[in-house]
């Protein structure tokens, strides 16, 4: 696998979703405390973001497909910085959850309009492997940010996560400003709703688009109700403090980048569509086993924590390859292509995790039941297209 900056770039990128929800995963109790609010209402901070990140997918698909890739990502951050100065100063959990979904608002800009220039640069193979890199940087995400999250919560306070979070968006504001622009003048399409509407119609029409952008939702949903339910679970039910599960967190995360390295070559041998179809295989697998565990009462934290790995080794390897074939199609629309690809996949995806959570009522074995069902979903959603089509790229 080769390194390359662009690579570097558009997973740090990618990763900035990460860093805004994992950072602040080891203060939950404590921002509960402070703020005298519930941790499951300080929970709904997650799917807040990501109602934000998936809502604003049209609008800077659409940016990026007429402005330019990186006039696209300078407006993105911008309002993801106003967001995060508002959460750092707000105390009212209503503020906050507004906040959140402001700052998840602007960072949709940087999975959007990254996975567009990335299309720009290649297509088949090419593509799924590039996306496959970039996914691969963008592990440094969920790997730092939970122990990140936790020193700066101990020495400075929660607060002061939100300065960290700023301070990154500016440095990946200059960075962008040093990339070059991957969408030429010529190529890029008319601002009018005719042509808007025409270009989604098309995206719809194409039945692998289809099918992968729907199934983005249920995957989507899995990574995004543990993230919800995880300070819960491995603090609460698994009796670890703060630091603990920050650091098994980050070690779990690693499987990140051992999955994109196996799936940079299973794409090159297989195709992208078998290579989700076996990590697949491997996520329900992981699912039913810890439900299983749970159901049993023998879930331990470190059973967790290995669980946690290869899911987070097999879930990207699903999601990078979901995104290439759902962009593959497309050229000059990818901006849009990858804008509704998030718009379901967040909004829908979100929407499946606070149900499970709402559900559940925070108790580990209504999690997992649903962790489960989502899981075998994703598997036989693989097995089906593999049956009933030949996809272009795998």
């Amino acid at each position: 696998m080769r390194f390359t900056w662009f690579g570097l770039y558009c997973g740090l990128m990618l990763s900035i979703s990460a860093f805004s929800t994992d950072i602040l995963l080891p203060a939950l109790l404590d921002m509960s405390r402070d703020l005298g609010v519930s941790a499951q209402q300080l929970q709904m901070s997650v799917p807040a973001y990501m109602v934000g990140l998936g809502l604003a997918h049209p609008l800077f698909g659409v940016l990026a497909d007429r402005i330019g890739r990186k006039q696209a990502i300078f407006v993105g951050l911008a309002l993801y910085m106003l967001g995060t100065i508002v959460m750092a100063l707000s105390s009212q959990i209503g503020a906050i959850l507004a906040a959140r979904v402001l700052q998840g608002f602007g960072a949709a800009a940087a999975p959007v309009v990254c996975r567009a220039m990335i299309r720009d640069r290649f297509r088949g193979k090419d593509l799924a492997q590039n996306m496959a890199i970039a996914s691969m940087f963008f592990a440094l995400g969920p790997m730092i940010a939970p122990l990140l999250g936790h020193v700066i919560n101990q020495f400075a306070g929660w607060r002061a996560l939100y300065g960290f979070l700023l301070l990154f968006s500016m440095i990946m504001f200059w960075a962008t400003a040093r990339q070059a622009e991957t969408l030429p003048q010529g190529q890029r399409r008319k601002i009018e709703w005719r042509s808007i509407r025409a270009d989604a119609a098309a995206i719809f029409s194409n039945r692998q688009s289809r099918y992968f952008i729907i199934a983005s939702a249920f995957c989507s949903a899995t990574i995004l109700s543990f993230l919800t339910q995880a300070p819960i679970v491995y603090e609460r039910d698994l009796g670890a403090s703060s630091g603990l599960f920050a650091k098994m967190f980050a070690i779990s995360a690693t499987g990140i980048i051992i999955g994109q390295i196996i799936n940079h070559r299973l794409i090159a041998l297989i195709g992208a569509l078998r290579s989700a179809l076996a990590a697949s295989m491997l996520i329900a697998l992981t699912a039913i086993t810890i439900l299983v565990a749970s159901l049993t009462g023998a879930l331990t934290l470190i059973g967790l924590s290995a669980m946690m790995f290869v899911f987070n080794m097999a879930y990207l390897i699903v999601y990078s390859n979901f995104v290439s074939l759902a962009l593959d199609p497309h050229g000059e629309r990818a901006g849009l292509a990858a804008a509704l690809f998030g718009l379901v996949g967040y909004i829908g995806g979100s929407l499946l995790a606070a149900s499970i959570a709402w559900l559940s009522h925070g108790q580990l074995k209504g999690w997992s039941i649903g962790f489960a069902v989502l899981a075998v979903i994703i598997l036989f959603s693989c097995l089906h297209w593999q049956r009933g089509v030949t996809p272009a790229n795998g």
